[in-house]
């Protein structure tokens, strides 16, 4: 398999412009330039155009009918349009987005000239297609596949389109340093990559390419390695029906998986590990299987669905520690984009639009939702919450005592994990789940309370 290709650039001035929560023209273009632009002459170039039309009688759709027919339903296929209905469909500064090949040899010159450029189409993701029509059966004419995000961050940036912007800042923007070493090492991309690389995830689920091979990525550079970038979570080229219901604005976002899911909650390792009964957030941030009564490692880093549901898995045939646990937040009605995706309009330079793209806590969908009256007090309540939770986290650990007498064997603990009593080994791992969830007791305070009581007696039942 050339893992070049991974890599490689689409090499256009205007990229994907990828599917995202904000719609571009929902937020406003820049204001056109003041020296008036004259209009190139058309001439013949590397661009063929998406459709078959009177202009073009290569375009894409002759081959790739499928991709074309999902593609033509979607906000992209329409974005000259959005500058037609705004007023700016003779801003330079906006056309170049919306268009093909704007200011480059045969691409878009105007909508009477050439119609046929109109709109993000293929070759804004792909690169100019023109060799490739001529040359179908030679593949080093075929058009690359990038994901990278650079590709989109090429329109999707600046203070009216700042998700490139924001996603660069976010954990999703590069492979966990740890992982991505072992990645370059020839090790874990079957088993870790499949959710932190997005080379590998790309090849697993969108290709489905199986199996992968543990050194896929074997030798590449950390620093070339792409994490979670926006066509792993956006299909760029078609409509899906998995945003939220409750989507006020009624856009599709293309998202791969469903925003809102509410599985039942369960403590069977073959449920919680089930991937397709979670949301778009939890194909990722959900149980990898791991039990109280594992040795090695604890929970997974990555528990924040089942928190949320109010689910730990327990050995098989056994009870679990703790009753299951309906969060309070259960009823916001897009659950994690609610908090972590809250979106802005542009209103100025110095109010610039927000994506939702940094993926950060925004208390603003505290209020919008109707949950909360203010922002105000929903940060009160939410430090009161979170330093009771910290606070108990403290307690316990202190009363667990030398992490080396009690701690898994791959983490500083002893070997002989059989000489740690049971009810060690159950406080240890109800420890490590409130923890590693990350949000002290925010995603589900009912249940994380219940966690803490549970420990505090089990600790006490040992004398601690």
């Amino acid at each position: 398999m050339e893992l070049s290709r991974l890599y490689r650039s689409a090499g256009l001035r205007v990229g994907l412009l990828v599917l995202f929560s904000l719609v571009l023209m929902g937020q406003g273009c820049p204001s056109p330039t003041p020296e008036p632009t004259p209009t190139p002459t058309p001439t013949p170039g590397q661009f063929v155009g998406a459709a078959v039309t009177a202009q073009e009688t290569q375009g894409c759709q002759r081959c790739h009918s499928n991709h074309y027919n999902n593609w033509v339903a979607t906000r992209h296929a329409g974005a000259f349009q959005t500058l037609v209905a705004a007023g700016q469909d003779q801003n330079p500064a906006c056309i170049g987005c919306h268009t093909v090949g704007f200011g480059q040899p045969g691409g878009f010159v105007d909508a009477a000239t050439t119609p046929q450029f109109e709109g993000v189409q293929c070759e804004n993701c792909h690169g100019p297609a023109r060799d490739h029509v001529n040359n179908v059966d030679d593949p080093t004419k075929r058009p690359p596949t990038n994901i990278a995000a650079s590709v989109c961050g090429q329109c999707h940036n600046g203070a009216h389109h700042p998700t490139f912007d924001e996603w660069s800042s976010s954990g999703h923007a590069t492979v966990t340093q740890e992982v991505a070493q072992e990645l370059a090492d020839g090790t874990v991309a079957n088993v870790c990559g499949l959710c932190h690389s997005g080379d590998v995830r790309k090849l697993a689920y969108i290709e489905n390419v199986t199996p992968i091979p543990a050194d896929l990525l074997k030798g590449v550079p950390t620093n070339q390695m792409n994490g979670v970038t926006c066509v792993i979570c956006h299909d760029p080229h078609r409509k899906t029906g998995n945003s939220a219901p409750t989507n006020t604005s009624g856009e599709d976002y293309q998202l791969r998986y469903p925003e809102v899911r509410s599985p039942v909650a369960s403590n069977s390792i073959a449920v919680v590990t089930d991937a397709s009964r979670y949301n778009i957030c939890g194909q990722c941030h959900r149980s990898r299987g791991r039990v109280w009564t594992s040795t090695t490692r604890g929970p997974h880093h990555s528990i924040q669905a089942n928190v949320y549901i109010g689910e730990m898995p327990v050995p098989d045939r056994t009870e679990p520690l703790v009753p299951n646990t309906n969060t309070v937040h259960r009823f916001v009605p897009e659950q994690c984009a609610t908090c972590h995706m809250q979106t802005k309009e542009f209103e100025s330079n110095e109010s610039p639009a927000d994506s939702g793209h940094k993926f950060a806590v925004n208390l603003a969908g505290c209020v919008t939702v109707g949950c909360h009256p203010s922002q105000e007090g929903v940060a009160t309540d939410k430090t009161t919450l979170q330093t009771f939770v910290q606070n108990s986290l403290n307690d316990i650990a202190a009363r667990l005592g030398d992490p080396s007498t009690w701690q898994y064997s791959a983490e500083g603990g002893p070997a002989d994990q059989s000489s740690i009593p049971d009810a060690i080994k159950q406080v240890r791992f109800e420890y490590e789940y409130v923890l590693y969830d990350g949000s002290l007791g925010v995603h589900n305070p009912e249940y994380v309370k219940r966690l803490l009581l549970d420990m505090d007696l089990r600790l006490k039942s040992v004398g601690r």
